[in-house]
């Protein structure tokens, strides 16, 4: 296979990873921004959904390089609505 080839295909490969990233990183966004407002209500909130979503961003971050995130705790939460 030729270098322009093998360019193209991790370029490719690249690519793909940084949109799943993106679609991910709105999806995670959007979970918190729920869990905020349940938790704003105080309605029982879990966190799950989000640690899952940042567990899949945090892989492939590992893989591309891309920006880490932190797994989200309850005591997060509550101090962010506090300040709010």
């Amino acid at each position: 296979m030729s270098v322009h080839l093998q360019i193209k295909e991790q370029m490719t490969t690249f690519i793909a990873a940084e949109k799943k990233y993106r679609e991910l990183d709105i999806k995670r966004e959007e979970s918190i921004e729920k869990v905020v407002n349940d938790a704003k209500a105080n309605k029982h909130f879990s966190l799950v959904e989000v640690n899952a979503i940042t567990e899949e961003l945090n892989n492939l971050s590992r893989s591309f390089r891309f920006p880490m995130r932190k797994q989200v705790t309850e005591e997060m939460v509550l101090k962010f609505i506090s300040r709010n």
